[in-house]
């Protein structure tokens, strides 16, 4: 997997990845990771800056429990990992989608444009037994050092 220097993904690579993300301008990530029982992937608190280097705040607050598995396996395994964790705590993020944003949040990008990632309706039925939105983010590949949003211009 190439990662550029500002630690995005070269979009002429295949990848995919997958993680449950929680944000609201009450959320306190502690507290969520307790209530799950989960220590977050990354999380950040609203006001905070967002990194040394930068003046820039956060405008929300979030917890990310991101699949640690390797960018290279398919999209499904990345959900089917989430879902095997998540399962159990199903009625807490129910309950926790009271209050604040949930949603499973999803990037996928192909090496040529073409293919894309199966969803087999047993994985279908798990995401949507937890009520919350299923976002999936493509990133187009370059076209002979051309980003597909140039070319479309």
């Amino acid at each position: 997997m190439a990662v550029t220097n500002t630690g995005i993904m070269a979009a002429s690579e295949k990848w995919s990845r997958a993680s449950l993300r929680i944000t609201g301008d009450t959320l306190k990530p502690d507290e969520v990771g307790a209530i799950l029982g989960l220590d977050a992937t990354r999380s950040g608190l609203k006001g905070e800056r967002i990194g040394v280097r930068h003046s820039a705040v956060r405008r929300t607050s979030f917890w990310i429990l991101q699949c640690p598995l390797d960018t290279t396996f398919p999209l499904q395994d990345h959900l089917n990992w989430l879902l095997n964790i998540l399962d159990e705590k199903r009625d807490l993020i129910i309950s926790i989608s009271e209050n604040w944003k949930v949603e499973f949040f999803c990037g996928f990008s192909s090496e040529n444009g073409q293919g894309g990632a199966i969803f087999e309706p047993a994985l279908l039925r798990r995401l949507a037994s937890f009520g919350i939105p299923l976002i999936l983010d493509l990133y187009p590949p370059e076209i002979m050092g051309i980003s597909c949003e140039e070319f479309s211009l």
